[in-house]
Order: structure tokens, then sequence, then C-alpha cells
């Protein structure tokens, strides 16, 4: 297994994860999500865009040559009514289901937390949908509390 920030080649094998990853969310909450085709969910100028952008990271975990999880992130600096919080946001973290419960996802939350570290931030922080029960607990058993909540009621 090899950790590593992703390369344009590797954009085909990427999609086919952000596949997975949006399907699992259509499915979940199809009143919020629409099912889409794969180019759409992340194209690839905006995936080569992001490779470059000084502020993001973009991480595979490979066996041989075979791409089984991916994370992406990215540095935000607020400034609004909030303390400027120089902030890095794990806009994504995702694992092949037959890879899971191997200890992955916690490599790839570490790398981006050093990452974090690097580029002087002070938090880390990210969104996820309640349904998602079991990355809320993975992401409280590597340390992450509750920050805000966001609350609805369907009308």
């Amino acid at each position: 297994m090899k950790i590593r920030n992703l390369t344009e080649s590797d954009y085909d094998q990427v999609i086919e994860l952000y596949a997975q990853l949006d399907a699992f969310h259509v499915k979940a909450r199809p009143d919020c999500f629409v099912d889409r085709e794969k180019n759409e969910i992340y194209p690839r100028d905006a995936f080569v865009h992001n490779l470059s952008y000084p502020g993001g990271l973009e991480l595979g975990v490979f066996v041989n040559d075979l791409l089984i999880g991916i994370a992406s992130a990215t540095l935000w600096e607020e400034s609004n009514m909030r303390k400027d919080l120089k902030t890095v946001c794990l806009d994504n973290i995702y694992v092949l289901p037959t890879y899971r419960r191997k200890g992955i996802a916690a490599k790839l939350f570490s790398e981006v937390e050093t990452w974090a570290k690097e580029q002087g931030a002070i938090r880390l922080e990210l969104h996820t949908w309640d349904f998602n029960k079991g990355a809320i607990a993975m992401y409280q058993s590597m340390g992450m509390t509750p920050q805000r909540f966001v609350f609805e009621k369907k009308l």
C-alpha cells in the first residue's frame, strides 16, 4: 500500500471512486443529491486545476496500481464575523468498501492532518451527513468533535 499525491494520469480511477461516493449520497438523500454522469461529478479540468492549487491536497492510496482510497483537502483563511481561523477542510475521504476497516482511512486522515499543520492551520474541519454513521464514528475516534449542527425541517 502506498499513499501519494494524485496526478492527472490518475483521473480515470479517481472518478470511479467519486462515482461510488456520489451514488452513496444519492441513495441516502435523493431529495438533496442528483444522480449525475461521472464526468459531471468531478470534471477533469477541475481535478487538474486542484492538483496544482497551492492551497489544496489530493491524495490517493494505491495497492499496486489500483486506487483504493482518496482524500482531498483545502486550506481556508476565513475572515468574517468570527476570528480569523486558518483552517484546513477535509473535503472528501473515501475508501473502497472491500478495503475498509483496515486503517486506510485513518492513514489518509493522518496525512491530511500532517499537511494541515505544515500549512500553519490551527484546525482541521470536515462536514458529513447525519446518515453517514460509520464516518461519524471514525471521525470521532480520530479526536474530532462536533462544532455546529445544521437542522432541517422538510416542508
